[in-house]
């Protein structure tokens, strides 16, 4: 199998989201997820539905019932495949009624999952963050702390620095042997400059030189995010849902 990285047909966006997915989560040996793949990750959704126009891929978590799963499944294997990727699933209504639990609505969580183009800009701007100049993450606790608890899950991390300081920083957040997914920030004085694009290429070559797969993947509302993606030219070729 190619690197999604190189795939230029419809026919492989399906395996490169598989591969995405086994990055987002732990899996049993039955295929189900179990916790969100990070330091610290916490449980899984409990159903995840992903579309790509070469094909749909879906998990249930680990503790579903026999009969939910069924459900779930049977459900999931009636959507059709479209091009569409920004439409809902067709039995999005009956997802939710299946995983209804008591007056609460499940939580829905959609969004977009994109692949890197084979070339990305390479800029000056973006440093390497490691232990020995972490400092510069002061103003950016969370990512101080990530150093401190969990060096390795998050390497590669690039940041760019002004005013002393990091001001955007893009590391991992989810890592396999084979793929890394990107996680991105910038502080909020600092936004609007271009320097998330920035980052989040010097990051992915980084990825790519380690011999992994960069990912990139956010949520429907998160417009700053998408911005972002459409920067860089990355590729749109999945969309998710994910329902706790």
């Amino acid at each position: 199998m190619g690197s999604p990285d190189t795939m230029s047909s419809a026919t492989d966006d399906l395996t490169a989201h598989e591969l995405q997915v086994c990055g987002l989560y732990t899996h049993d040996v039955d295929g189900r997820i179990r916790l969100v793949n990070e330091p610290g990750g916490g449980i899984a959704p409990r159903f995840y539905f992903a579309r790509t126009s070469s094909g749909n891929l879906w998990r249930v978590r680990h503790d579903l019932p026999d009969a939910m799963v069924h459900a779930l499944e049977r459900l999931a294997g009636q959507e059709r495949v479209s091009d569409d990727l920004d439409a809902p699933p067709d039995n999005m209504a009956a997802f939710i009624a299946v995983l209804q639990d008591g007056e609460f609505a499940p939580l829905v969580k959609r969004g977009p999952a994109y692949r890197f183009p084979a070339t990305l800009p390479r800029h000056d701007e973006p440093i390497r963050i490691t232990r020995s100049n972490s400092d510069l993450l002061r103003e950016m606790p969370a990512y101080r702390r990530d150093i401190d608890e969990a060096f390795e899950e998050r390497e590669p991390r690039f940041a760019i620095v002004e005013d002393g300081i990091a001001v955007s920083i893009c590391n991992t957040v989810r890592l396999t042997d084979r793929s890394a997914e990107a996680g991105v920030d910038t502080l909020e004085g600092y936004r609007g400059r271009g320097y998330a694009p920035q980052v989040v290429a010097a990051w992915a070559h980084a990825v790519r030189a380690a011999g992994r797969i960069p990912f990139y993947s956010t949520s429907r509302d998160n417009f700053a995010s998408q911005s972002v993606a459409r920067k860089l030219g990355l590729i749109h070729y999945a969309s998710y849902v994910s329902i706790v």
